[in-house]
Formats: C-alpha cells, sequence, structure tokens
C-alpha cells in the first residue's frame, strides 16, 4: 500500500466543485467507462448531465491515485441500491462514499470498514416538518418536534446529513425504512448513532461525526469503525 491510504480508523476527505468548464469536462468525460458515458447521455438537463460527469471523473482520479492506476483503467461496480465501489480485483480494501448538493461534491474514503457521507445545501424553502414526519424515526420527530421552530431547521439538517450517512454506510440510502435508526439531533448534542434496529448487535461498531463544510452547507460522516482522525486534502 502506498503511504496515501487511510490508516484504520482514518477517513480522507475532499470537497470540490461540479461547476467547471467544458475544456476540463471533456477531459473527465474521456475517463469515463462506456457504462458511465451512456448514463450519463440518458440524463437530459444538461446541468446534472454535466456534474455527473465531472462528479464521477473526479472520483475516477482521485481513486487512481490511491490504487496507483490510470483513472479510466479503474473498475467500479455498485450495489443493488446504486452504492458505487471498486470491483473485488480492485479493491483492496479501499472503501469510498460521496454525496454532491448543487456546485458541491464531498467524497469520503476509508480502509478496511464501511462509510457513508452526506453533504446538503442549507435552504430556507423546505417543509421541514413534513419532510421529517416522513422520513425521521419516532424518537427523531418527538426530539424534534420538541425544539420551538426557530431551532427546528439547524436541527432538520443535523438529523437529515447523519441519518442519511449512517443508511449510506448501511448500503441502503434512504430506500430503508426511516425508522431503522435513531441519530441525535438536539442542539449541543454530539453526533452519535443512538439505535440501529436492522443490527443492534452492532451499534458498538459504528461512529458518527459532523464534517466541516463551508457556509451554507452541512454535512455528516458514519463509519463502521471506531474514528480516529478525519484529514481534509484539497
Amino acid at each position: 500500500m502506498t503511504r496515501l491510504w487511510p490508516d484504520p480508523g482514518e477517513v480522507h476527505v475532499r470537497l470540490f466543485s461540479l461547476a467547471i468548464g467544458a475544456v476540463e469536462l471533456n477531459g473527465l468525460e474521456q475517463l469515463l467507462s462506456s457504462d458511465e458515458r451512456q448514463r450519463a447521455d440518458r440524463l437530459l438537463d444538461r446541468q446534472v448531465r454535466n456534474r455527473f460527469i465531472a462528479g464521477r471523473g473526479r472520483l475516477r482520479e482521485i481513486l487512481a491515485g490511491y490504487m496507483e492506476m490510470e483513472p479510466a483503467d479503474l473498475l467500479l461496480t455498485t450495489n443493488p441500491y446504486g452504492k458505487p465501489r471498486l470491483q473485488d480485483r480492485h479493491d483492496h480494501g479501499l472503501r469510498f462514499n460521496l454525496s454532491h448538493s448543487g456546485d458541491s461534491c464531498i467524497l469520503a474514503l476509508a480502509r478496511n470498514c464501511e462509510l457513508g457521507v452526506d453533504l446538503e445545501q442549507v435552504r430556507d424553502d423546505l417543509p421541514f416538518e413534513a419532510i421529517a414526519r416522513q422520513f425521521f424515526s419516532h424518537h427523531e420527530q418527538t426530539e424534534f418536534f420538541s425544539l420551538p421552530p426557530a431551532l427546528r431547521p439547524a436541527a432538520f439538517y443535523r438529523c437529515w446529513t447523519r441519518k442519511e450517512a449512517c443508511l449510506k454506510a448501511c448500503g441502503s440510502g434512504f430506500s430503508s425504512p426511516s425508522d431503522i435508526c435513531d441519530v441525535s439531533l438536539l442542539p449541543g448534542q454530539a453526533p452519535a448513532l443512538l439505535a440501529l434496529r436492522s443490527n443492534p448487535e452492532q451499534l458498538c461498531e459504528w461512529s458518527l461525526a459532523d464534517l466541516a463544510v463551508p457556509e451554507g452547507f452541512c454535512a455528516a460522516l458514519a463509519l463502521r469503525a471506531q474514528l480516529s482522525a478525519v484529514l481534509f486534502f484539497q
């Protein structure tokens, strides 16, 4: 393994922009597999298509640095819920997850443990309470609605990013029922996975952390290991 690889319990994080020029975008598109290009071509919205190409191209460039391979030679696959991963022959224990919101994308990488990351652009026009009733667990809803209205938007984003990071780390995202896990969300409460009903015996194996991202965004990381450090890279 190269010295670039994360140590056990360490997570490498990269935040990058998906808004790039046409020349750079064309170069990244050349790195994609034929399947990825076909997927891009099925996206009718040009902005969505360009963001997909930029995200997958950057992902390949970054993974190639860890694997000491050419970006176009990496073999990527997905699980049944669409979570990307390296094919077994290129795996070597490297795990990653990415999330994008608007023109920003975040990528988290770890070694020999599953992880999930979520990035959300903070908006003030969302129907927070309706979304909470649909996607938060009973415990999370009780705590969320115990807060005065002025504190609910921030609590919503804390809960949403922490919860989605956990569900993505489990491999399913919000395809799973919303009540399979509880996360902390109250002001001043440390990020924590409070319950994991799908596999309660694994609860003590998980770590949850908020990530320092630019103002106007909220992000969280979930790791099935004891988290020792989060390292940000340009």
